[in-house]
């Protein structure tokens, strides 16, 4: 059985899409892997964007207008990424679907095309999203290179740990309050007790 293809009910092999045929014959014209195990999946992983160009060069891509056909070749390359332990991106889609990437931004801002298009270009975003999520949530240790694309391409943030005297709210006196704002605490309204602290939560 060849890496990327699948078997009907009725024994016969074949390929859902061109994409997973030209990523097989990739992996063994240009790899010469014959069959893809533990070991050689490392370098297709290390050659996928290669790969994607040589795909890229050999299929025939639907008009831009047509956005449920780029969905669909956006399924076959997650599922191919998937395989590969590859994390998805819109910017290499766009290597694969010869779409530049600046597009998909317009596109998802609602600035051309159709709602349809900004739609889907934020499900695919959520979707590399996603992978990345899952990536770093499996991974040992952390991966700064991950943590920075989290931050920069899908505007994750790290969360600060908290200080217990944070939780609980610090405490201090009126006159701590007033020398912290720089008033004068007889000027504060409001007669409590200067010596009782206040919460400042």
């Amino acid at each position: 059985m060849k890496d990327n293809t699948d078997i009907t009910s009725t024994g016969i092999e074949i390929y859902r899409h061109d994409i997973n045929y030209y990523a097989d014959e990739y992996i063994k014209n240009e790899l010469e892997i014959d069959h893809v195990n533990q070991e050689s999946k490392k370098i297709v992983k290390d050659s996928f964007v290669d790969m994607l160009f040589y795909i890229s060069d050999r299929i025939s891509k639907p008009d831009n207008a047509d956005i449920k056909a780029l969905d669909n070749i956006f399924s076959v390359y997650v599922r191919l990424c998937s395989k590969y332990s590859v994390n998805p991106t819109l910017e290499a889609f766009s290597f694969l679907v010869d779409i530049n990437r600046a597009t998909f931004t317009s596109w998802n801002n609602g600035d051309y095309r159709t709602q349809e298009h900004s739609d889907t270009v934020k499900k695919w975003m959520n979707i590399c999203k996603g992978f990345l999520v899952n990536n770093l949530g499996n991974s040992k240790g952390t991966d700064a290179n991950k943590i920075f694309i989290a931050k920069a391409a899908y505007g994750m943030a790290e969360t600060k740990a908290v200080e217990q005297e944070q939780i609980t709210g610090a405490k201090k006196s009126i006159e701590q309050i007033a020398a912290d704002i720089g008033a004068d605490p007889k000027a504060l309204p409001g007669d409590a007790d200067t010596d009782d602290p206040v919460d400042l939560f």
